[in-house]
């Protein structure tokens, strides 16, 4: 016969956790995440004046964090645009789609390194 296991303690443990850390932490995370993908949009954003590396912003509303600049011509910058005069087109450097595709790499690590925190916050051990 299997051994039999009261889980309420860590039931009441998760529901604590849960209702008091989770929230801050989940905010935590999803600005950590954006906070990484503006670093990298700012490392590999062509340099002219400085003015379009320095204009990134992150917002951050409920589980997503949005990475944005008001500069007009950031997305011409990014997608590519015609030249002057309208003589030929100029393209785009795709400055953003690089670094998100680096930033989804790196976000296994950031969120093991969030389910270590929640664990500690539950008292599991949980070293590797």
């Amino acid at each position: 016969m299997a051994d039999t296991v009261d889980l309420s303690f860590w039931e009441k443990q998760l529901l604590k956790t849960i209702r008091e850390t989770v929230p801050k932490e989940h905010r935590k995370i999803v600005r950590q995440a954006g906070n990484l993908l503006r670093r990298k949009v700012r490392i590999i954003t062509p340099r002219v004046t400085g003015e379009l590396r320095r204009s990134y912003r992150v917002r951050v509303k409920g589980d997503t964090a949005t990475v944005y600049s008001n500069k007009f011509y950031a997305r011409f910058v990014e997608e590519g645009h015609a030249g002057p005069n309208g003589q030929g087109f100029i393209s785009g450097k795709h400055y953003l789609r690089k670094s998100l595709e680096e930033t989804e790499g790196e976000l296994p690590e950031l969120l093991k390194d969030f389910v270590r925190r929640m664990g500690r916050e539950l008292g599991m051990d949980v070293s590797e």
